[in-house]
């Protein structure tokens, strides 16, 4: 990385500056006062740093790369910046002096896209028995019925039910998760077919089976996964109406179950339970910041500001406003939520230092929009085997699952944007001239919608290009993206959120590729081309980053990613997955700086934040972090032995590594 010494004038201002404020508080007697009284006035100003960082290696990710070896924080934010000898001189006498013995130094990551409240419910309910006795609720346990066939699953979830029912007695809540084999692959052939399908076959796990099973509790079963499938019975339908307004499955589920009904009114409880999370799972990696759609969970956004309210919030979250409008059904109509919208107002960027909103979302937007322009390769029989795959895919788009095999064709699925639902939320949002972002995408096809919708309110006058750019418009997973669309997306200063475990495995990218060929190689998440178009795509996760046992494990990601997400960043430099020694077009590898950027300051750009976020500069935010070793010059297959020592927010030590 390049080293810019940063210019005496820095040095000579804060010089000047700390004289005249000896100046103004004195008369031209007092001007001739002893060093200590100076001093002494300085204190009671509140003038000297809080937090001097020294022998530092710092890279402060600013626009021209600089590098120092101090810097200075004093109320939460950086004072100033230099050399070791220069940012001693500003010591005062309670200002602590943090040692970084020659370590890099970076500005706090962030994560463009995760859930730690989702993710929190399986570690403390599930992996971890840590909500149960500390809320005194027994029943907020999630139990794991397991097997190596689907006939021992089922036999398992019986006797885990009639288990809790005994245990708790009637009227409490019962939470089972299904696992099978060793890991999730495994799990997902053995336990999703025990669920009706979206394309309305039968399943063994019904909800008549599970009245029969829990006739007096609530009962809910999931899946492993967090995408996959999953049913409750009658009970939990009328505990669900009863306290929710309306019946609740899938992801929304996980959340409201926990924390609107087990939980309800007890938002102590309920911040609790996240800060623990954000805590043990986003600190240590080094993340001082977070993005999320928020919605279908009050007691989320209660949480969050229960803990800033009391300076207990320990990270910064960037929140997207979410719509759950299809879970209302019939309830719903586009034309009412183009009424919201409107009266909605745009309040992007609007809130304080550790909450703020970043824009408008419908994650889950692409059902019925997904398609693709690649072609089947062309094998003996191809033609009869896919379309009966690709109506399966076809079922599953339109009930929002994750896809697997072919594609629909774009060309002969003759898609209506303006009958999908999803296309129709979006647009009425960026019709109201909202920043729309936090948007799915997994097909070229998607893209294409966007693109449509996009220039259709141009074509119209609705919007100028340089709305568009403005809005900053962020997709998310991206696996799969055209080569042509790619140029789009720099021109629109679109700003794609990458987690790269998409484009292996059995579905999503990596199915893509095993069904398309080579001949989407190129399609595959790229990166560095999206930044040679002018676009700044960002790191994210999507993931809990924590050692899962393979039943608590949300995502399907290499063994070597678990907890750790400097080997996240280390694909995106290679190119090279641990755990199947592919590597994924070598010329899509960043470049350390690049990357360093799509985790930081590009980052801060997607989140409405540079401002105050996304690199070291005077007058910004203290949010940075210590790694042990040199990250833009350790060798880059060594990148996922880096180790986060240090995590600092606002000049706060957030986390501390034994070995600091």
């Amino acid at each position: 990385m390049p080293r810019v010494k940063l210019m005496m004038k820095r040095l000579a201002f804060w010089t000047v500056s700390i004289a005249w404020m000896i100046w103004f508080v004195g008369t031209p007697a007092e001007a001739q006062q002893s060093t200590s009284e100076s001093d002494r006035k300085l204190e009671l100003l509140n003038a000297y740093p809080d937090l001097l960082v020294v022998n530092g290696n710092i890279a402060t990710m600013d626009d021209k790369l600089t590098e120092v070896e101090a810097m200075a924080v004093r109320n939460g934010r950086i004072l100033a910046l230099g050399t070791n000898q220069a940012i001693r001189f500003l010591a005062g006498p309670k200002t602590e002096v943090l040692d970084a013995k020659g370590r890099r130094v970076l500005p706090g990551l962030i994560d463009s896209h995760t859930h730690p409240h989702v993710w929190a419910v399986e570690h403390y309910m599930g992996e971890e028995n840590y909500a149960a006795p500390k809320y005194h609720l027994p029943e907020m346990r999630i139990v794991y019925a397991k097997g190596k066939d689907k006939l021992e699953v089922l036999r398992s979830l019986e006797r885990a039910v009639l288990q809790r029912a005994q245990e708790l007695g009637p009227g409490k809540w019962i939470w089972v998760t299904l696992f099978g084999g060793n890991n999730i692959v495994e799990s997902r052939d053995i336990t999703w077919p025990l669920f009706a399908q979206g394309g309305g076959a039968g399943g063994t796990i019904t909800r008549d089976l599970l009245d029969t099973l829990a006739p007096d509790n609530p009962l809910i079963v999931f899946t492993s996964e967090a995408i996959g499938p999953d049913e409750h019975n009658t009970k939990a339908k009328e505990e669900m109406i009863k306290v929710l307004g309306y019946e609740v499955s899938g992801l929304t589920a996980r959340t409201r179950v926990p924390y609107d009904i087990m939980l309800r009114g007890r938002t102590a409880d309920i911040a609790d339970m996240l800060k623990h999370e954000l805590m043990t799972c986003l600190l240590p990696q080094g993340f001082t910041t977070y993005a999320n759609h928020y919605y279908g969970a009050p007691s989320i956004m209660k949480a969050h500001n229960y803990l800033y309210q009391r300076g207990e919030l320990p990270v910064r979250w960037a929140w997207w406003e979410g719509t759950l409008w299809a879970a209302y059904g019939d309830k719903s109509s586009v034309d009412d939520l183009r009424f919201f919208y409107q009266n909605l107002g745009d309040f992007r960027g609007i809130g304080n230092d550790y909450i703020w909103n970043a824009g408008i979302s419908n994650e889950a937007w692409e059902s019925g929009l997904t398609c693709t322009t690649a072609k089947l390769p062309r094998s003996p029989g191809s033609e009869n085997a896919s379309q009966s795959v690709e109506g399966l895919a076809s079922s599953a788009a339109s009930a929002g699952l994750v896809l697997t095999g072919p594609m629909p064709d774009c060309a002969t699925a003759q898609i209506n944007y303006d009958k999908e639902v999803g296309f129709g939320i979006v647009k009425a949002g960026l019709e109201a001239g909202l920043r729309i972002g936090y948007l799915h995408g997994y097909s070229d096809g998607t893209y294409d919608a966007l693109f449509h919708m996009i220039e259709q309110a141009m074509a119209e006058g609705k919007l100028t290009l340089e709305e568009v750019r403005a809005l900053r418009i962020g997709t998310e997973h991206n696996p799969i993206i055209r080569p042509d669309q790619v140029q789009k997306m720099g021109k629109y200063n679109m700003m794609p959120s990458f987690q790269g475990y998409q484009v292996q495995g059995d579905l999503k990218g990596g199915s893509f590729m095993k069904t398309y060929g080579e001949q989407v190689l190129s399609w595959i998440a790229p990166m560095k081309t999206l930044v040679d178009a002018g676009a700044h795509p960002v790191l994210s996760t999507d993931m809990h980053m924590f050692k899962d046992t393979p039943e608590s494990k949300p995502m399907d990601i290499p063994p070597q990613w678990d907890g750790n997400i400097w080997a996240f960043i280390e694909f995106f430099v290679t190119r090279r997955m641990p755990n199947n020694t592919i590597s994924y077009l070598r010329s899509e590898a960043m470049d350390r700086v690049s990357m360093m950027k799509s985790a930081t300051i590009w980052g801060a750009e997607r989140a409405l934040n540079e401002k105050n976020i996304g690199s070291l500069e005077i007058g910004k935010l203290a949010d940075f972090i210590v790694i042990d070793k040199d990250f833009f010059t350790i060798p880059e297959d060594q990148i996922h032995t880096i180790k986060t020592l240090l995590t600092v927010v606002g000049g706060k030590t957030g986390y501390k590594d034994s070995n600091f």
